[in-house]
């Protein structure tokens, strides 16, 4: 009989959830902050220096830098600036929507040492006499702008301006003469007023220019990076579309798996996806291209607990247990293996956040946000759903479940552990897995060896430009223009849906100060109009060698993290083949850019840790399963141990390959429909799941038994069962 108050509440759950969703999501995503790689706009990291040798850099000085140089951008009226401080000698600014980065550079290197001199040259104020904010716009009584200036110490003032009684003064910024008007009357009350000639804009300008102030330290540009609006919202358009083309197609892989559960599944997921958007906003998170990755890719891994919760209730349900006494046994199975899974990816996620800067860090925020919210989402919402459905008893039929009648009583137990393994046979072929992943590497390792890496400016130095032209070119078309400018490419690569994306790579950095990308600019627009959409990327010797050495120790902290981590949780011997599976995932990638000279730069570093991250994901479901089936049957000979190993994956290989195809859906929506500046690492992720699948049925686990094997042979009398591997859920073979 149907349970309609459990029914009910399930029908104004979802009407509700869907309800809110419906109504608050527009209001969010107009309230969300855009990266300049989103919005367009422009990045720069300057390097401090003290003003005269031989001085020191303090906190307090790098402090006082940006304050000033935040006084000078919000002088543009830019919205939500980003200023912050790097270490002890570095300033970073990220404005997202400016279009002119020339406007930018020029009002920030500005000469800032304001001084007010009289006729005779001698310097009657300096800058720091004069309040904070000191010169605003007032209007006299026929609304003509005057420019307001107040200082502090009202009696020098007056004693100035009853010195030099109708005699000019002069204002100036360093050695720039800014106005220069004449003193008409004795100011008694600290307060002058400039008139003139005035338009409101140049009104303002002159006084926005007087607030300055100096800077107590030299700036010198490290690295830049520029964005125009409309390839902004061209990447952000795209890669939209591809996002939510890949949800989409996840959502129907669910529903066509796992029927009703995958329908309860999409609900969970599309919650997922909202509350991830509002956490985002709610923390003022700046949303940038890799960000939108991670929330793609966070949908595929909270596919993934889904996905590993559903297979192990289809298991139970197997065995006889009825609909809810499944969903729990499923549910408390699957929490271990979920949970080591995701903090495995958490740490490669938090390895990025740290060692990290710009897009790559809101990269790694995005993705550690969404492993919080995905178990939350599953482990509570989902379950919760899916048990009031149960209760309801409205769909009592098993197939409805994705479970069909005939395989109830289907997973039954082996009596022996001698008994054959009726499914595929992976460890007798072991041999051959060890021979193609050997190759493999051979392959790679001759590729490095012989051509190296296609190493792009974050680690070279130099200089990218890149154009969005209205039509198609060649790479030849691209050069003769780059050459007819008076600088030659280092590289060209001709892409773009239409082939009319060009990016050019120069080892000489390019200097902005005089305009030398600006006049290869002006070579295309001259050949192709002005309808020209450009990103421009420079990035100094040192900056690179930096980024350079911190994406090695970034491989190497996630490495171990994840080392460490597995060998508490499980055993030492289980860590260390996971790690070696890993590193066989990640030379795979690595391999294939350099055989095929992809670009490797700091997104690539991303690709490659969260590549890290999410492979051992697979490995830990298996290895999960072995340790329960240890646990069980307590195995002591050789044959004992490739049967626990042979059937703890063929228990899993539906599991793997589903959750595999999930995130395979979403990298590769990513890498076909996304934008053109994340195609490489969308590539990067799409090579490194297929390879992970493949490491963690084929390498990882026959690691583990060979090194088992190995300690069995050694071992005088049957080895006892690894420490830490205490009986856990009942789980037959």
């Amino acid at each position: 009989m149907v349970n309609y108050k459990r029914l009910a509440i399930f029908v104004c759950t979802v009407i509700l959830t869907l309800g809110l969703i419906t109504f608050t999501t527009p209001n969010i995503l107009r309230e969300l902050r855009l990266g300049l790689d989103l919005k367009g706009g422009f990045e720069v990291l300057y390097e401090a220096s003290p003003l005269q040798a031989g001085g020191i850099i303090t906190t307090e000085a790098l402090k006082q830098t940006a304050r000033s140089l935040e006084k000078r951008i919000n002088a543009l009226g830019t919205s939500e600036p980003e200023i912050w401080t790097e270490g002890t000698n570095r300033i970073r600014i990220r404005l997202a929507g400016v279009e002119d980065e020339s406007t930018v550079r020029e009002l920030l290197k500005k000469p800032a040492e304001l001084t007010v001199k009289g006729p005779d040259g001698a310097i009657e104020l300096y800058g720091d006499e004069f309040k904070e904010g000191a010169a605003r716009v007032v209007y006299d009584q026929a609304q003509r702008p005057m420019i307001r200036i107040e200082v502090k110490d009202k009696q020098k003032l007056k004693d100035i301006s009853t010195r030099l009684l109708n005699k000019p003064i002069f204002i100036y910024l360093d050695d720039v003469l800014l106005t220069s008007p004449v003193i008409g009357i004795v100011l008694t009350e600290g307060v002058s007023t400039i008139t003139g000639n005035f338009r409101p804009e140049t009104a303002k300008e002159l006084a926005d220019t007087i607030n300055l102030g100096a800077l107590p330290l030299k700036l010198t540009e490290k690295y830049t990076q520029s964005v125009g609006a409309s390839l902004g919202q061209l990447s952000l358009e795209q890669t939209v579309f591809a996002g939510v083309t890949g949800s989409l197609l996840i959502l129907l892989f669910m529903i066509a798996l796992y029927r009703m559960a995958g329908i309860v599944a999409s609900i969970t997921l599309i919650t997922y996806t909202w509350t991830l958007l509002l956490v985002t906003n709610w923390m003022h998170a700046t949303l940038t291209l890799p960000g939108i990755a991670a929330f793609v890719l966070g949908i595929g891994m909270a596919v993934d607990a889904n996905i590993i919760t559903y297979e192990r209730y289809k298991e139970e349900r197997s065995r006889g247990l009825d609909l809810l006494s499944a969903l729990e046994a499923g549910s408390k199975h699957s929490f271990r293996t979920i949970m080591d899974s995701n903090v495995t990816t958490a740490i490669a996620a938090g390895v990025l956040f740290y060692v990290g800067t710009g897009a790559i860090r809101g990269f790694a925020v995005t993705l550690l946000i969404s492993i919080l919210l995905s178990i939350l989402t599953n482990m509570y919402f989902s379950h919760w759903l899916l048990r009031v459905l149960m209760q309801s008893r409205l769909l009592r039929r098993t197939e409805a479940f994705a479970v069909e009648r005939y395989r109830i009583w289907s997973f039954r137990p082996v009596q022996s552990l001698a008994a054959p393994v009726r499914a595929f046979d992976f460890v007798s072929k072991r041999k051959l897995f060890y021979a193609i992943s050997i190759a493999v590497t051979v392959l790679g390792a001759g590729s490095l060896l012989v051509q190296g890496f296609n190493l792009g400016v974050d680690f070279k130095a130099g200089t990218t430009l890149d154009l969005s032209l209205p039509q198609s070119i060649t790479k030849q078309q691209a050069e003769a223009l780059a050459l007819s400018a008076g600088f030659e490419p280092s590289t060209i690569t001709v892409g773009g849906d239409n082939g009319n994306r060009v990016s050019m790579r120069f080892d000489k950095i390019l200097d902005p100060n005089t305009g030398e990308s600006s006049r290869i600019i002006d070579a295309f627009v001259g050949v192709y109009g002005p309808d020209i959409a450009k990103e421009e990327n420079t990035v100094d010797p040192g900056i690179a060698r930096e980024l350079a050495l911190k994406a090695i120790i970034a491989v190497a902290i996630a490495s171990i993290g994840i080392l460490l981590y597995v060998s508490i949780r499980f055993e030492w011997l289980f860590a260390l083949a996971a790690i070696f599976a890993l590193m066989h995932d990640a030379f795979f990638v690595i391999s294939f850019f350099s055989l095929f000279r992809l670009e490797v730069n700091l997104t690539f570093i991303a690709a490659l840790l969260t590549i890290i991250g999410y492979s051992i994901n697979d490995t830990v479901v298996i290895f999960d399963r072995i340790r329960e089936n240890l646990a069980l049957r307590k195995p002591r000979t050789e044959a004992e141990y490739v049967h626990v190993v042979n059937s703890s994956i063929n228990q899993t290989l539906t599991r793997s390959i589903h959750t595999v195809i999930a995130v395979l859906f979403a990298s590769a929506a990513l890498l076909v429909w996304g934008s053109e500046a994340i195609r490489l690492f969308s590539l990067a992720m799409t090579l490194g799941l297929a390879a992970g699948m493949y490491s963690s049925i084929y390498i990882a686990s026959q690691l583990w038994l060979t090194m088992k094997l190995r300690k069995l042979r050694k071992s005088p009398t049957p080895p006892p069962i690894p420490e830490g591997l205490a009986p856990g859920p009942s789980c037959p073979l």
